[in-house]
């Protein structure tokens, strides 16, 4: 079976949903090609983006986690594990807002 993650940022309460983003959940299954949680997490935590060669198309949720506490937490997390989420119902799902981003900026999913 495995074991499913999210990303959460502590700071701003917000997270991502990978299949809303059309990524598996395990941890494996987000990373490495341009559609993925991995590349979502990397635009949104860029804080000069748009100054030099290189750099992707504008859009508004880059840079938007830049600074802030993040956290990817799976579901066979434990209390005491180090930065565990006690309260992820609580936080508000951006998934469309960062699928919407990583079309504008690295394309289509493969």
């Amino acid at each position: 079976m495995g074991q499913y993650h999210k990303v959460y940022n502590v700071d701003k309460r917000e997270y991502i949903e990978p299949h809303e983003i059309n990524n598996g959940l395990k941890l494996v299954e987000q990373i490495g090609y341009e559609h993925s949680t991995s590349t979502a997490l990397f635009l949104l935590l860029a804080n000069s983006n748009g100054r030099g060669g290189g750099d992707v198309e504008e859009h508004e949720f880059i840079g938007r986690w830049a600074g802030d506490r993040i956290v990817v937490q799976g579901d066979y997390a434990e209390a005491g594990d180090q930065g565990y989420i006690y309260n992820p119902e609580q936080y508000i799902n951006i998934s469309s807002d960062i699928d919407h981003m990583l079309k504008v900026t690295v394309g289509q999913t493969a």
